[in-house]
């Protein structure tokens, strides 16, 4: 009974992963108004699948195995059901506020927690977990922000300048696309582990297994509910042209497949939003962006959130411990 309840609770969590991701992975291919909304989360859900069916057994072994230095499917296996419904309540309600919350964060911070309170924790594969997590918004917000600044006006006139305005513009949407289905191939495997990595974990399915059925539920939540998330982020931001769109693509794939490499969980939403803001700052300012309602809100989430979950996950831990 425990393990039906641990499988159906792990498949409710990739399902509200693939619902908040979504936004993140095709938001700018419907920001620029080259996608409907259903053909974005379309899209989504075919490669977030192929991602994480194909790629994702590296980082699910990461977050299942190597946060915590005991095996954790030889602890109470209230410990699992912890690690699947604190991030499950989170995401809930990031969900319902259109929040596009760092599922990985919580995902991680919540292993993190009984970690400390197990007094098992791996450190050395946290501090590096954490330095990626701090690089890799800032290198998105970077380059998008110096791409925005220095040479988006440039490459405008160089594509003026050797070609008609139409022709310019139907090339951009097919590469707008296809570079779209790149970040969300390498959005499924890096964030399959969200929610694979808890029945990993408790030796319920490898690893590989673990990718393709997270994929799949993550994929179909993108295709149910992913267009609440994607109007907050395409939307309420800033205006997305497609060359901006396709740099936040592409950049934001690039760092998603070499963390996928090295097996490092990392947040797409998060990275592919910094790369937004960073246009956003070229664009209209530092002070401007940092006014605006939807950036603050984001922005107090993704400190609040996972530090919360770090904090509620070792007090309840403690307390499981107590009582065993």
């Amino acid at each position: 009974m425990e393990t039906i309840l641990i499988s159906i609770l792990a498949l409710i969590l990739a399902f509200n992963v693939g619902a908040n991701n979504a936004g993140a992975s095709m938001a700018t291919a419907y920001g620029s108004n080259t996608l409907s909304k259903l053909g974005s989360v379309l899209f989504i859900f075919i490669f977030v699948f192929l991602g994480a069916a194909f790629w994702g057994e590296n980082v699910v072994e990461t977050v299942g195995k190597d946060i915590v230095s005991v095996d954790l499917s030889e602890q109470s296996v209230a410990f699992t059901f912890l690690i699947l419904i604190l991030p499950i309540v989170a995401i809930l309600i990031a969900n319902l506020l259109r929040i596009p919350i760092a599922t990985t964060h919580i995902v991680v911070c919540t292993i993190i927690g009984i970690g400390l309170s197990l007094n098992q924790l791996n450190s050395g594969k946290v501090m590096e977990i954490v330095i990626w997590w701090v690089a890799t918004p800032v290198a998105l917000w970077l380059l998008n922000y110096l791409i925005g600044k220095y040479y988006y006006l440039k490459i405008i006139n160089f594509l003026a300048s050797h070609s008609e305005e139409e022709k310019i513009n139907r090339v951009l949407k097919y590469v707008l696309i296809a570079s779209g289905c790149f970040l969300a191939f390498f959005a499924g495997a890096n964030n399959a582990a969200n929610a694979a990595a808890p029945i990993v974990a408790r030796d319920l399915v490898s690893a590989a297994d673990g990718a393709l059925l997270a994929g799949f539920f993550m994929a179909s939540g993108a295709l149910l509910f992913g267009g609440r998330i994607l109007e907050t982020i395409a939307k309420e931001i800033t205006d997305i042209c497609l060359i901006r769109a396709i740099s936040v693509h592409i950049t934001g794939g690039i760092l998603l497949g070499v963390a996928c490499i090295y097996g490092i969980p990392i947040s797409l939403a998060e990275t592919v939003t910094a790369g937004i803001i960073g246009f956003s700052c070229a664009s209209t300012g530092f002070s401007r962006t940092l006014k605006n309602n939807s950036v603050v809100q984001i922005l107090k989430f993704w400190i609040l959130a996972p530090a919360s979950c770090v904090i509620i996950s070792y007090i309840v831990a403690e307390s499981l411990l107590g009582q065993l």
